[in-house]
């Protein structure tokens, strides 16, 4: 087994920014993107880094509403799908490049920090137009078995919650603990769009031996695979549109409840 891509020192180096060590993590950062954007094409994968950006690593995450103590590479929507999406949300006259917001859409990222390494599909709750769609189609029931069927067919070691923030938060579930009962079902109820952030991703500690050199792409290309069926199925689009089934149903009826503890 070959040494670990990121080592201890790359994490230890986002402690105290700036620090020019930062500079070979951002190399590896985009070595990593370059290898693995070719296997990303390889799956046909609609996923797009962020265009409008000149650095697309950068130390703004879709998981916080501020700069971020590390690195953050997002993949969203494309440029087109993104004008469409914030026209709909009624941004007309401020769908510029400048303004396009990685917060307004439902964000798969990688993202490196002191502490961890995180695989995460995340909505921030400006993506409410999504966030919308999500609470509608989830009105049906048979979206809502296919959704506990996708988690099925996930690793049990994925978190899910609705915290915001670059740490791990004690306040989430397994995707194993998702499945017990009625769990999915009191999730449904209890969250609220505009209001709550939602993620699901995987957390590695620094030195993690699936992020060893010669196996990092091949796990992040693994835990992508898994995210993407999510992200798919979350996500508004044309094909994708249940709008109109928003506030309708048993998935509304009980949200804004208190979620209490997990």
């Amino acid at each position: 087994m070959s040494g670990a891509y990121f080592t201890i020192d790359d994490h230890l180096a986002l402690t105290s920014l700036p620090n020019h060590n930062v500079q070979t993590l951002t190399d590896k950062f985009s070595e990593l993107h370059r290898l693995f954007f070719r296997r990303m094409r390889d799956h046909n994968w609609d996923l797009h880094p962020h265009w409008d950006k000149a650095a697309i690593i950068t130390t703004h995450s879709a998981a916080s509403s501020g700069e971020i103590n590390g690195l953050a590479l997002p993949y969203l929507r494309s440029k087109e799908q993104r004008q469409l999406v914030e026209r709909l949300m009624g941004r007309d006259g401020q769908v510029t490049s400048s303004a396009l917001d990685i917060h307004r859409h439902p964000v798969i990222e990688l993202r490196i920090t002191p502490t961890h390494l995180a695989i995460e599909l995340i909505m921030s709750p400006l993506s409410w137009w999504d966030q919308r769609n999500l609470i509608g189609k989830l009105s049906i029931d048979r979206h809502r078995q296919a959704l506990r069927s996708a988690f099925a067919e996930i690793d049990g070691d994925f978190r899910f919650g609705f915290w915001e923030g670059t740490e791990l938060s004690d306040m989430h579930l397994t995707s194993r603990q998702v499945l017990r009962g009625n769990v999915l079902d009191e999730w449904i109820g209890t969250f609220s769009d505009g209001q709550d952030w939602l993620r699901v991703g995987v957390w590695y500690e620094p030195g993690h031996p699936s992020l060893a050199t010669d196996t990092i792409l091949s796990e992040v290309v693994r835990r992508f695979s898994a995210l993407y069926r999510l992200y798919t199925f979350m996500m508004w689009t044309s094909n994708n549109n249940f709008q109109s089934f928003y506030r309708s149903g048993p998935a509304f009826s009980g949200r804004g409840k208190d979620l209490g503890t997990f």
